[in-house]
């Protein structure tokens, strides 16, 4: 029982006392018992809001046009899906006195921009209580040893249609919306839940037909899907509750006016047929969980649907809150198990049992047993049957979600949140904002305990707010979003104690998802910096473990790269500490470098024909290779810096008889660098070579793109010089060109030499020394001595001409006052298009890289006296997904 605030203590050190206590309140956890789920996206007009994560970005999805005409006829939306490759999305509005609207939006080239594409009407008594897309692709898993595979299908197939909508409906209906991918309208399915029913395309029925409500008081209030892997079929659960009808509430509104006077009117026959008066205490939530078994089906030409109920379960008791299915693969076959390892019958191994995959239903409740808040047990069942229970009395479980699966283990878990019905705060402490209120916690099915490999964080929340309304997970299983009537906020899942993110990272590069999930978790101060390494080093064992057992790896080295950008970026911003800012800066600058090295070199090859190039994009080319250019000279004015360590000077002259020279004083010298200490190296305390700029000489992927795109610039400029301009245009392309090289200071023949003969010795490199220095963005060690090599080749060759590498015309002309020794990096330009290279025209809106923060304007058209550059197009529709770091496109003004 709660304590009476009508009699608590008001004076004195009771009061003190008091100040020291929270207590949440029945009203806390209403929402759990009226089913009250607030979507993540939530406000108090009939809108959808998103945000980007992790960014501040916020962005108003467009309603339709009848909401949008007449906004208060129209609750906010109480239900809300996006597809899992998040190019569909899905919302409800329920209507105040009116019909619902179901609304279907797809999503454009940056996630910020939504387009409906059809919405339709939902009669009263009829809306939308839950929705889900199917036909997602099979999902990825990691196992232990690194190697990869996709489980599989979960739920049924649709290969002709895209999307494929199933939305529940308060009249126990399940409705299936479709488009075909030849077809430009939205088609619909309805079958009944409650009934055996069978529904195909082919039969007669009208597209857009609303639903119709229900002819009875019973309404469904929650559902939820269950898709059992590599069945077709699937489950629907159900949840109902009695309402009165209109009729009724229309005759006890008569009847309680009837003051008992005659007033000599004409009796109206159907008066004696009106339904009889309320009996409130038969208007409540039915004690039973209905189950549907569906199958939902695609013979060729057209779609069809089959609903068979099934037993329900009853559960005579507290109230319901939450209900959810986790679904379980089979095992994973046995290989040396396997009777292809022994040739003889008798000889061999009995094959291990392969066990089936399972489905799990999931079910809490809550007691409010004069105003007492307790939780009965949580129950699990399969088939109808009890398989596992537990009670949280006096804690409260608020909310349940599937949790991560261990596949080789086959264990599953379901992510619950636990609160507590009051607790104290610190004597003497300033009353803070948030306490903590309970935990999430990570139970193993079937038996509901602790897993005691996961840790439990705490869920924070204001003083008496600790009920959370809904709490959606990330596509990792890693963040959670917990949404409450007061605030949303951000939480991280319960996780092994003692494994890295390799394992979340690399099945997110194969599912070709975000990984901003990932990165938030590496870039929280309480994770070690050495487990930025291990998740790289992981990745990279992982594509390797791949590449070995011949499976197909649905990302490349630079994709692990681009992940690496949004790691290290992440990390920078949210370090307090000036030199772990700057190091974690310069490796996301030097890796995305490395990602545009790679970007540019695809475009010299798309643009190359034989031995000449396409000059229609002769602009956009010269943009790459001005920029190129520009990192090829911080490259070399970095191996010019370390000169020394590649030719040591000896303390004497080997003959003993020559007389040396007096050294005279001189002035600081920007050639010469002894003494004076990189950045980078101020902030790691580690040896010079290991500055990442450095990494583009020794990793043989690095290297190996770096040789090709100075082979591509030099043989352009070549082609370039070797042609007589007949247009002014051709002229001025021309000089440029010509005057960007021999400004430069570099011989990109005599560098594409250099480069050529150290890519074997960097091959030759044990792999995972390879992989280390991959993983920490530098290199390590044992590429020091290669890395030596190199630079006394460039140093001592005529790759590079000093003066001019180190002082431009424009410092002449502009004087000494401004030069330095180090120009701007590669790279932190911010009026620099991140994929083309070339300026950002103001005028023009453009689009906001959430990994790398680059700007592009990707997509334009590139005209050339009148011409389109089908090449160039080409590459640039590579990038109008994403960015060439692998991130995400949003809208933003340049």
């Amino acid at each position: 029982m709660y304590p009476d605030v009508r009699n608590s203590p008001s004076k004195g050190k009771a009061k003190q006392a008091d100040a020291q206590k929270w207590h949440s309140q029945w009203w806390d956890f209403h929402p759990l018992a009226e089913h009250i789920q607030r979507p993540v996206a939530w406000s108090n007009a009939p809108v959808i809001l998103g945000r980007l994560f992790s960014s501040s970005k916020q962005f108003l999805v467009v309603s339709p046009d009848q909401i949008l005409n007449n906004p208060a006829a129209y609750e906010p939306p109480n239900v809300i899906t996006v597809a899992s490759n998040d190019h569909w999305l899905f919302a409800y509005f329920p209507g105040r006195d009116c019909d619902g609207v179901g609304c279907l939006w797809q999503r454009g080239y940056s996630l910020d921009k939504w387009t409906i594409r059809d919405y339709w009407a939902c009669e009263r008594g009829a809306g939308v209580v839950n929705a889900v897309f199917v036909g997602a692709e099979r999902e990825w898993v990691t196992y232990p040893d690194g190697s990869t595979s996709r489980l599989a299908q979960c739920g049924p197939l649709t290969p002709v249609s895209n999307p494929t909508l199933l939305t529940v409906t308060q009249a126990h209906q399940l409705n299936v919306y479709f488009l075909r991918t030849y077809a430009s309208i939205v088609k619909s399915l309805t079958c009944s839940l409650v009934q055996p029913c069978y529904t195909a395309e082919n039969m007669s029925q009208v597209a857009h037909d609303p639903p119709r409500g229900p002819k009875t008081s019973r309404l469904c209030v929650a559902a939820s899907f269950g898709f059992i892997f590599n069945e077709y079929v699937f489950m629907v659960a159900l949840r109902s509750r009695r309402y009165p009808l209109s009729d009724t509430l229309r005759a006890a509104s008569d009847s309680s006016h009837d003051l008992g006077l005659s007033l000599d009117m004409p009796t109206d026959n159907q008066l004696d047929e009106r339904p009889p008066l309320l009996d409130w205490n038969s208007y409540e939530e039915e004690q039973m969980i209905e189950l549907c078994e569906v199958k939902l089906r695609f013979d060729g030409s057209c779609m069809a649907i089959l609903t068979v109920p099934l037993p329900p379960i009853y559960h005579p008791g507290p109230c319901l809150t939450n209900f959810v299915f986790v679904s379980v693969p089979a095992s994973k076959p046995d290989i040396s198990t396997s009777p292809k390892a022994s040739p003889k019958k008798d000889k061999q191994p009995q094959r291990g049992q392969v066990e089936p995959p399972t489905a799990y239903l999931v079910a809490s409740f809550l007691d409010f047993e004069e105003c007492k808040l307790t939780h009965s047990p949580c129950h699990i069942e399969v088939a109808a049957r009890l398989v596992g229970d537990r009670s949280f009395s006096p804690r409260i479980l608020t909310v349940a979600a599937p949790g991560s699966l261990s596949v080789a283990t086959r264990k599953a878990t379901v992510v619950v949140a636990v609160t507590d019905p009051g607790g104290s705060i610190a004597r003497g402490a300033a009353k803070p904002k948030e306490v903590p209120v309970g935990n999430l916690l990570a139970l193993q099915l079937p038996d509901l305990s602790d897993d005691p490999d996961w840790d439990h964080p705490s869920i924070l929340a204001p003083v008496n707010r600790a009920s959370s309304d809904s709490f959606p997970t990330s596509p990792s299983k890693l963040l959670a979003c917990a949404v409450s009537r007061l605030q949303t906020s951000v939480y991280t899942l319960p996780r092994a104690r003692i494994t890295s993110g390799s394992k979340a990272l690399t099945t997110a590069l194969q599912s070709r998802r975000s990984t901003a999930d990932i990165s938030h978790i590496l870039s929280l101060p309480n994770t070690p910096a050495s487990m930025l390494h291990d998740t790289l080093f992981g990745t990279l064992t992982s594509y390797e473990v791949n590449a070995r057992l011949g499976t197909a790896n649905s990302f490349s080295m630079v994709d692990v790269m681009g992940a690496a950008v949004e790691i290290y970026r992440a990390r920078a911003r949210r370090t307090e500490n000036d030199d772990e800012n700057e190091k974690y800066s310069m490796l996301s600058r030097n890796a995305l470098n490395m990602c545009s090295v790679s970007a540019c070199l695809a475009a010299f090859e798309d643009c190359k024909e034989q031995e000449e190039y396409d000059l229609e994009p002769v602009w956009q080319l010269i943009s790459l290779s001005t920029w190129v250019v520009a990192f090829l000279e911080d490259l070399m004015k970095e191996c010019v810096f370390l000169a020394h360590l590649a030719h040591p000077t000896p303390n004497m002259s080997l003959n003993s008889n020559e007389v040396m020279p007096k050294e005279e004083p001189m002035d600081d010298n920007p050639f010469l660098r002894d003494g004076f200490t990189s950045p980078f190296q101020q902030a790691t305390n580690q040896s010079p070579l290991a500055t990442p700029i450095l990494l583009h000489l020794v990793h043989p992927l690095a290297l190996t793109n770096l040789r090709a795109v100075v082979f591509h610039v030099n043989c352009f400029h070549q082609y370039l010089a070797s042609m007589t301009a007949k247009r002014e245009n051709s002229q001025f392309a021309r000089d440029i060109m010509l005057d960007l090289v021999s400004s430069s200071g570099l011989d990109l023949k005599a560098l594409d030499d250099v480069l050529s003969a150290a890519i074997p010795e960097a091959s030759a490199i044990p792999v995972e020394e390879i992989m280390a220095s991959f993983a920490e963005g530098h290199p390590v060690p044992a590429q020091h001595e290669l890395l030596k090599k190199t630079i006394g080749s460039l140093t001592t060759s005529s790759a590079i001409d000093r003066p001019r590498l180190f002082i431009k015309s424009s410092d002449l002309v502009d004087g000494f006052a401004n030069l330095s020794a180090s120009d701007r990096p590669a790279g932190d330009d911010t009026g620099m298009d991140v994929v083309t290279k070339g300026r950002l025209l103001t005028q023009n809106s453009g689009l906001l890289c959430l990994r790398c923060g680059g700007r592009s304007q990707v997509g334009g058209e590139v005209m050339i006296a009148g011409h389109s550059s089908r090449r160039w197009k080409t590459w640039e529709r590579m990038w109008a997904a994403r960015c060439i770091c692998g991130g995400s496109w949003m809208g933003g003004n340049i």
